[in-house]
């Protein structure tokens, strides 16, 4: 399991300017704040269309939004295309938890995206933990955050 922890003395003031974004929907007319996730753990993961892995991705937040706690809460967040290119990604893939497009703002607050998917993790106060470069796996997810997602008790007791 690879879990990166970013110097997070690089990045205090993106990170509070996250706090302050307002991110429009790919889903629907609307914007996410993302306060509105505040009190929750934040899985933000930026895909892009044609990217199988990241489809892959957000099959594995589905089950996560399903089968976890609510108090983790995967967002996908479109890149490197137009709401035309991200839209079917998404239908294709039936998410069931919020989508939005990357704005330029986001973009510069978060730097460089080495490689979808890319999976920025934050705590209930809206702390950056760590990163996830690359497929998170459903029991990874699991692993990482047995308190919301605990694995299903063996039939064996």
């Amino acid at each position: 399991m690879l879990l990166i922890v970013i110097n997070l003395a690089l990045i205090p003031r993106a990170v509070a300017s996250l706090e302050q974004l307002q991110l429009p929907s790919l889903t629907d007319n609307t914007t996410v704040s993302m306060t509105d996730f505040r009190g929750k753990v934040l899985l933000l993961s930026f895909f892009e269309p044609d990217c199988p892995w990241c489809y892959r991705q957000m099959k594995v937040f589905n089950q996560t939004q399903a089968q976890c706690n609510e108090q983790l809460q995967p967002l996908s967040v479109g890149i490197r295309g137009t709401d035309q290119k991200l839209r079917p990604e998404l239908r294709r893939a039936k998410v069931s938890y919020p989508a939005v497009r990357g704005t330029p703002l986001l973009l510069r607050l978060v730097g460089e995206i080495p490689a979808t998917p890319w999976t920025l993790i934050f705590d209930p106060q809206g702390q950056l933990l760590g990163t996830w470069r690359g497929y998170m796996k459903f029991k990874q997810v699991q692993s990482l955050f047995p308190e919301f997602c605990p694995p299903p008790e063996s039939p064996l007791g």
